[in-house]
């Protein structure tokens, strides 16, 4: 089983264990946190110095993030680093096929459409057999969705480590899969819930606006009696906990840990 250190910042690099073949980097939920060139620069010479593979991380965007992660992918292949980039955006993908053949794409856990609510843990033990599945699956459970990728040179797709449990039993095997833990991803939207959070003059303020990072600073916890966990609000994006694996690992067809040592934004 292939372990995998995740982090959004240089800073964290000090995380790093003997056991962590490879390393994830970048921002996958917020394009004002795709990192600049020569940080991505610093961390792609860190692997190589060290024998890690490298996985570069993106986010959803718009064109000028787009551009962004243009410049960010050919100073990287330009250092003769190879690569693997997470896309959370089809226009991200294309930009991959057309532009830089030669990073292997991966497809991020924003788009394997898992049923991801922590209240689903109220109901899936009520829940007839076929019901129970579909809580279950993911868009590899249908072929045509396998046949998409497999066209488009994706051969894995990354997972959270939801509490009701991924089927993969069903999936294709030739396209591989991550699991992350312990962060699981709930939601995210491009409205930055921690912008201003610290500025009193912004209290009623909810919106796409300047951005001071204030996201890497504050976590606020969110509880709820229909939620069986809390939830995480960091930035734009909702997390909860979930530090269990899966009882049967070896044969749950993940051959990938992605361990997020911090919120991943």
């Amino acid at each position: 089983m292939e372990q995998a250190l995740y982090i959004t910042r240089s800073q964290q690099l000090d995380y790093l264990r003997d056991d962590f073949s490879r390393l994830y980097f970048g921002a996958e939920f917020c394009e004002r946190l795709i990192p600049a060139v020569d940080e991505a620069l610093r961390v792609a010479a860190f692997a190589h110095e060290r024998g890690l593979g490298l996985t570069l991380m993106t986010p959803y965007v718009t064109d000028e993030g787009l551009d962004r992660l243009d410049r960010l992918f050919g100073a990287v292949c330009s250092a003769g680093m190879q690569l693997e980039a997470v896309f959370n955006d089809w226009g991200v993908l294309d930009l991959l096929r057309a532009e830089y053949p030669d990073v292997v794409p991966v497809m991020g856990r924003l788009l394997n459409k898992t049923k991801r609510g922590p209240r689903i843990m109220n109901i899936i033990d009520k829940l007839p057999p076929e019901c129970r599945d579909y809580f279950e699956s993911c868009v590899l459970s249908a072929a045509p969705a396998c046949d998409f990728l497999k066209q488009r040179s994706v051969s894995r797709v990354e997972f959270d480590n939801q509490l009701q449990g991924v089927r993969l039993d069903r999936t294709d095997p030739v396209i591989k899969k991550s699991l992350y833990v312990p962060y699981v991803f709930v939601s995210t939207t491009r409205f930055c819930l921690a912008a201003g959070c610290d500025d009193p003059a912004c209290v009623d303020y909810v919106g796409v606006g300047p951005c001071e990072r204030q996201c890497r600073e504050y976590v606020f916890q969110l509880d709820n009696p229909v939620m069986c966990v809390p939830l995480l609000r960091r930035g734009n994006v909702m997390f909860y906990v979930n530090g269990r694996l899966p009882d049967n690992l070896a044969g749950s067809r993940f051959d990938r840990i992605v361990v997020q040592p911090e919120i991943p934004v």
